[in-house]
């Protein structure tokens, strides 16, 4: 986050999500701890709004929670029916607690 979490510029919040990716991508445990990260932003920013540092770190936790969460495709993915042609599409719905797939005709 360049040392500036809240700078006021309009790229701030691209800052910080680029900065949660890389915390993920490269696994940086340290960084996932929201009081290690409280206590380096307030070492360089004494001053910090508090309310916004937990609204930063509330976000933090959910951004983390959002990677580690599996695609619906690793859960099981009903059987395909087979491959839809050229005026079909696959529809895919939840119902009772299964995953249903059906190829239904494109109206034109």
């Amino acid at each position: 986050m360049s040392n500036y979490p809240d700078s006021g510029h309009w790229a701030d919040k691209e800052r910080f999500y680029s900065f949660v990716k890389t915390i993920c991508r490269y696994n940086a445990r340290k960084w996932k701890d929201t009081s290690y990260l409280k206590k380096r932003i307030l070492e360089r920013m004494p001053h910090f709004d508090p309310k916004y540092l937990d609204y930063l770190l509330d976000l933090l936790i959910q951004l983390l929670d959002f990677y580690k969460t599996a695609p619906l495709r690793s859960i099981g993915m009903a059987e395909r029916q087979g491959a839809a042609n050229s005026n079909c599409y696959i529809e895919r719905k939840v119902q009772d607690g299964k995953v249903i797939e059906k190829i239904l005709p494109l109206d034109f």
